[in-house]
């Protein structure tokens, strides 16, 4: 069995990946977004799930946890292999998602600084001449129920309050692709690296979910009253994430049933609270 060191293993997509590294016998080491890393150390077969999202509240930590902190590893320190979390949030705006695509920057995007950083850092590691995999996934849900993020928060809003306030459109879409098959894909990839050198991989549906079919799941499942705001100015789109090449190479790769899943939520969350 390996070892691994886990960057950002307490989090939500890295939680998921340490259970199922440990489940598989492998020595995995956790490491903090603010963690030092001393120079030089072997730090065996990496995965990098130590981002930051926060680009309102939290700028200088964003850059931190997606570049700084990469750079530093990337430079200073010994590694056989190294998973990198980017996001297919960088396919914003764009016609198309391919991994080899052509992408561009929104400058009325707040939250850039998070495609920015995740680029770069993807650049630095292309460059490094190490042997490393980028995994870019989709919009990643899952149980986690003290979560800020979209899904976690509409669903303790229709439970708890029994209404729902969307800032979104109906027909807004994105793709949404199951923590545990991003965990089972990073876990594979990095047990099979030697064929995924300096590749991009898009882990996600290949298909978007929009507001108004969410919506649809919570009012059946929980009653709730939907209340849907002004979106004058809203200006995201997310094409459908091409997912052929995971696909294609990824032994037992399987897509998500989001809208199914998201009932199972539901209910989780339900029994939870209870």
């Amino acid at each position: 069995m390996g070892n691994y060191t886990l960057f950002g293993g307490n989090g939500f997509i890295g939680s998921e990946i340490y259970k199922k590294l440990t489940a598989s016998g492998h020595q995995v080491d956790i490491r903090g977004r603010s963690d030092a890393v001393p120079d030089n150390q072997d730090l065996g077969n990496v995965i990098y799930c130590a981002g930051n999202g926060n680009c309102v509240n939290a700028p200088f930590d964003v850059f931190r946890a997606n570049t700084e902190l990469l750079a530093k590893i990337l430079e200073n320190n010994r590694f056989e292999h190294l998973l990198y979390m980017s996001s297919t949030r960088v396919y914003m705006n764009q016609e198309n998602s391919g991994e080899n695509d052509d992408l561009t920057i929104c400058s009325d995007d707040k939250r850039r600084l998070f495609n920015l950083t995740k680029l770069v850092a993807e650049e630095l590691l292309l460059r490094s001449g190490k042997n490393i995999t980028i995994v870019r996934p989709g919009n990643v849900y899952g149980l986690a129920l003290n979560s800020p993020l979209f899904l976690p928060s509409i669903i303790r809003n229709a439970i708890n309050n029994k209404k729902v306030d969307m800032y979104v459109p109906k027909h807004y879409a994105k793709d949404y692709v199951s923590v545990d098959c991003v965990a089972e894909v990073c876990c594979s990839i990095s047990a099979s690296h030697q064929q995924w050198h300096g590749q991009i991989i898009n882990v996600a549906a290949g298909y978007n979910i929009t507001a108004e079919q969410i919506g649809e799941v919570l009012v059946t499942e929980t009653g709730c009253d939907l209340v849907w705001h002004d979106c004058d100015g809203f200006n995201e789109y997310f094409p459908e994430t091409d997912i052929a090449l995971a696909a294609e190479k990824i032994d037992g790769f399987r897509s998500s049933d989001m809208l199914k899943d998201l009932r199972t939520m539901i209910q989780d969350y339900k029994n939870n609270i209870e």
